[in-house]
């Protein structure tokens, strides 16, 4: 799979690129949503997965940004954040967009890529 990463922690992207390229994906980073987005225009991704506070662009704004392009509409999302359940209403996160909390746990991840993989027959 193709899957884009936007995460403002560097450490943390590399260890979860590093985590994703070892089960054989291919992994692009971003710094914020605003990269992302970008990255997606000219690379459709097969999925993203993304934190929510982020500077520039926070996740739940670019993903509502990729919604408004219909290329790009429908690509499966994981969040992956800190975020507490109140601040997730707040942000309008859909309840078919799975939240992994911080610290995240590779066996979710694995168990998420999973899912993704079989409804997209991938």
């Amino acid at each position: 799979m193709r899957i884009f990463v936007a995460e403002d922690d560097e450490a943390l992207s590399f260890l979860l690129a590093d985590f994703l390229e070892g089960m054989g994906h291919s992994v692009k980073s971003a710094g914020n949503g605003a990269e992302l987005a970008e990255m997606a225009l000219s690379e459709r991704p097969d999925l993203v997965i993304t934190d929510l506070h982020m500077p520039g662009m926070p996740g739940n704004s670019m993903i509502a940004m990729l919604d408004m392009y219909p290329e790009l509409s429908g690509i499966p999302v994981i969040i992956i954040s800190g975020a507490t359940p109140g601040e997730l209403l707040d942000m309008g996160i859909p309840k078919e967009i799975p939240v992994l909390p911080k610290p995240f746990d590779f066996d979710r991840i694995s168990m998420e890529l999973e899912r993704v993989s079989q409804r997209r027959g991938l």
